[in-house]
């Protein structure tokens, strides 16, 4: 059998990994901007704000253009767009113009998760879908990780500037090699043999087209609307944690930004650990039990300890014990993220078709964004007025609402209904 699926993963795992680079070189500039420019941090908020809700809305068409045009032009269309908009960000200038060249980014970036769980759906095999969409997304963490440490010294030796001009140009490094490796699916492959065809088990025939009754039906069952708000919620704890550690360490313990970067390198490479794990963890769970129990086991156990770690580190950084409370915020992010292999494979697993994938996705992912998008504002608000543990306590309620949509709200008979529709269909010719 042919191994070709585990390249495809690889090149969209580098592609997560340069999207999320192109993002924390903002967070870890603000103090520099601010120094700048004269920005308020709740003007920070703002910028960010405006990056934000352009990425959440156009999940919407980022998804459907995913659909759209397959997987081999959509991700070169959308990167190209955003590395050049991450390059042209030190030219910004005016506030004004800050909204404008951020939103653009943003909307650039919105399709790259659709396009990830479009791969997962085309290239995975049910049994190891969890694995594979969590190991190319892990770039999600590894991306801050290297980025946040690697932002930093630029920044100290070349100026704020050269950061987003090298993370941009190493976007465009990716285009013509995933131009040249991926297709849309194993079929349209011809370095793919049958054995790993019939190992994937996607038989979509090459002319289906999206099922919007089938959409329809899940967007608007119970399931759905449960996996709505687990998708919301996550979206600001995710957002907390992914983009304002940095700021929480500058700021409440008066750190440098090398070493505040360091330590928010730190939790970032937990999280990185955390999505790895994840997806064996939660493949592993779904052949020791039905889906939906193993779903909901791989989802609430890791998140009531996430709960627990962002407890203590509201008391250790009442104590002003930065590396303590950063520590801990770590291993907040790598239980977290041993979540997801859990939750957000659902949406794949209960689209009605391959070719409805990326929209229905994009729906989802969007709504988890436009929630990341005013966590900015509100994480902004609470911090400049009670500070930023407050600020990042205030994920703790999320937690909650997370913890009751996956648990009570999606239920058992629409999951199971939607499971076997979606499956009938991929098994299809």
């Amino acid at each position: 059998m042919t191994k070709r699926r585990y390249l495809i993963f690889l090149l969209m795992f580098l592609s997560v990994f340069v999207n999320y680079m192109d993002r924390v070189n903002f967070s870890v500039s603000i103090p520099a901007i601010r120094h700048q420019f004269g920005f308020s941090l709740e003007q920070i908020g703002a910028i960010a704000f405006a990056w934000g809700i352009a990425y959440a809305v156009f999940n919407f068409p980022g998804g459907w253009l995913a659909d759209r045009l397959g997987l081999r032009w959509s991700l070169p269309l959308t990167l190209g767009w955003w590395s050049a908009f991450t390059i042209a960000t030190p030219f910004a200038g005016t506030l004004a113009g800050w909204f404008g060249v951020r939103a653009l980014m943003g909307a650039g970036e919105s399709a790259i998760w659709p396009i990830n769980a479009k791969c997962a759906s085309a290239w995975a095999a049910p049994g190891e879908r969890s694995t594979l969409y969590t190991w190319a997304g892990s770039g999600q963490f590894l991306g801050p990780a290297v980025g946040t440490l690697l932002a930093g010294l630029i920044l100290v030796r070349f100026g704020w500037q050269w950061t987003f001009i090298v993370f941009g140009l190493a976007g465009l490094l990716i285009l013509p090699f995933w131009i040249f490796i991926v297709r849309d699916r194993p079929a349209l492959d011809p370095r793919v043999n049958v054995k790993e065809i019939a190992h994937i088990g996607n038989r979509a025939a090459h002319d289906e087209k999206a099922d919007w009754p089938g959409i329809k039906n899940v967007l608007l069952s119970r399931t759905g609307f449960g996996m709505l708000l687990v998708y919301m919620t996550f979206g600001y704890i995710l957002f907390t944690f992914l983009y304002w550690v940095p700021s929480y360490m500058f700021y409440t313990f008066h750190m440098s930004i090398l070493k505040s970067s360091a330590w928010a390198s730190l939790g970032a490479l937990l999280g990185f650990a955390g999505f790895i794990l994840s997806g064996p963890f939660n493949d592993r769970l779904v052949k020791h039990y039905d889906r939906l129990t193993a779903r909901r086991i791989g989802t609430a156990a890791p998140m009531v300890v996430t709960m627990l770690c962002m407890v203590l580190s509201i008391f250790s950084a009442r104590a002003g014990l930065g590396g303590l409370t950063a520590v801990l915020i770590g291993l907040a992010e790598l239980m977290m993220n041993l979540t997801v292999g859990a939750w957000a494979v659902n949406i794949i697993d209960i689209s009605p078709n391959q070719a409805s994938t990326g929209f229905v996705y994009g729906v989802y992912n969007g709504a988890l964004n436009i929630m990341g998008a005013f966590n900015s504002l509100i994480l902004t608000w609470i911090a400049t007025n009670f500070g930023f543990p407050a600020a990042f306590g205030s994920a703790i309620a999320f937690m909650l609402v997370f913890l009751v949509s996956i648990l009570f709200i999606v239920d058992r008979p629409s999951y199971t209904r939607l499971i076997a529709q979606a499956e009938l269909a991929r098994s299809a010719v």
